[in-house]
């Protein structure tokens, strides 16, 4: 189990075992489920094979895992937790519900995925609101599914479809981030064909409000200001230095981006000396990200605007490709 503390302690026996590099983000992945060797290597970009399979062995030693045997026809051997690792749902929420009050801008190459998502889905659950309420909510987000069931006040989140849900909302993940912080309407989302819903829309619109506490407490801006960051291509902007500002919903979110040689830095608030800025509503920025519009059609609307000299205006649409596509 490597090095001990050497302390009678609980808390110190506890960090005996999980408190290794990696621990807690496998245990993190496997309070969604079952998971096979390749789903942790996809969920951990950046963690070595070696370094995976002995957190994986002495999280088995400290009979906090084990492994099993999926029934035909899928007879895969996955890992799952113990009773006891699955003891550890309170103290992971816990610590996701802490580490949102440190969640400033996204560093540079920081990445996203879902399943991190969802354990800030249940840190965000409100189990208040949930009271009497017995349904559960499937989420396919970018050919990944997942879902909700709410009774009476809990909450589980699972990978995979569900097997009778009782709505369905297809989207992409900034979509989907977007609609649960109440930065976009769901009824918009689905009208300008960002998502689709399939079933009540009464019944999505009660799941976001039990599940979107935390969320909707940080206005969504870090997930949409990351998902302009994350759309940056370094080999559009080598050679530029020049600052980019968005405006989005007429100014009630503002940001900016700072390109030094094929190098990005995302910063709230306004640019001092912005040589370009985009001015657009949440939804179009969303299009334009998702690809499903380009600049031309989006400059056509009363709603999306460039400012500044031309030339960077195309050097901001060719850097963040994404998001802005040049003409």
């Amino acid at each position: 189990m490597g090095r001990s503390y050497d302390q009678f302690c609980p808390a110190a026996r506890a960090l005996d075992v999980i408190g290794g590099r990696w621990t807690l983000l496998i245990v993190r992945e496997l309070l969604l489920g079952p998971r096979r060797y390749t789903d942790l290597v996809a969920g951990l970009p950046g963690i070595g094979p070696n370094v995976l399979a002995e957190r994986l062995r002495e999280l088995r030693e400290a009979g906090i895992l084990t492994q099993a045997k999926l029934p035909p026809p899928a007879a895969s051997t996955v890992y799952e937790l113990t009773e006891l690792g699955a003891a550890m749902r309170p103290l992971v929420d816990e610590l996701s519900r802490w580490g949102m009050r440190l969640m400033g801008l996204p560093r540079p190459g920081e990445r996203l995925r879902l399943g991190w998502v969802l354990g800030c889905v249940r840190a965000s659950f409100r189990p208040e609101m949930a009271r009497g309420v017995h349904e559960t909510y499937e989420y396919r987000v970018d050919g990944e599914a997942f879902h909700l069931r709410v009774d009476d006040g809990s909450l589980e989140v699972r990978h995979g479809p569900a097997a009778a849900p009782d709505c369905v909302l297809t989207a992409d993940l900034w979509t989907v981030l977007a609609i649960g912080s109440r930065l976009l309407p769901v009824r918009e989302a689905l009208e300008g064909g960002l998502a689709r819903l399939d079933g009540e829309l009464d019944v999505l619109e009660r799941a976001i409000a039990i599940l979107g506490g935390h969320l909707e407490a940080t206005g969504g801006r870090y997930g949409i200001v990351g998902a302009v960051g994350a759309s940056f291509r370094p080999e559009a902007a080598r050679g530029v230095h020049e600052s980019y500002e968005f405006r989005v919903n007429g100014g009630a979110l503002v940001f900016h981006a700072v390109v030094d040689d094929g190098a990005v830095e995302m910063r709230a608030g306004a640019a001092s000396e912005p040589a370009a800025m985009l001015s657009t509503d949440l939804a179009t920025l969303i299009r334009l990200g998702a690809g499903s519009v380009s600049l031309e059609e989006a400059l056509a609307r009363d709603t999306t605007s460039v400012a500044g000299d031309p030339e960077a205006g195309l050097r901001m649409a060719a850097a963040f490709g994404a998001v802005v596509s040049a003409p």
